[in-house]
């Protein structure tokens, strides 16, 4: 899964500069992170050891997931894609 990400909010109140993140399903683990079902999507947590993991932080907004934007998409989608 390649996933864009937002980083924490900066200082100077601009939003920051989306990230690319790669990483790849683990078969026990899964991707390692909780995502709400609200949009935009946002991570709500990040298992420990888990392929998420300092990769993304609660709170990230995922805004596109393998090149496709998933901003305004329906939850299904999102499940789907993950």
């Amino acid at each position: 899964m390649k996933s864009s990400s937002l980083e924490e909010v900066r200082l100077d109140g601009m939003p920051p500069a989306p990230r690319l993140v790669e990483m790849w399903r683990d078969p026990v683990m899964g991707f390692g992170f909780v995502a709400g079902s609200e949009k935009p999507v946002v991570v709500r947590s990040v298992t420990p050891g888990g392929p998420s993991e300092g990769k993304l932080i609660a709170g990230d907004e995922l805004i596109m997931i393998n090149d496709e934007a998933v901003s305004s998409a329906p939850r299904e989608r999102v499940i789907d894609l993950v």
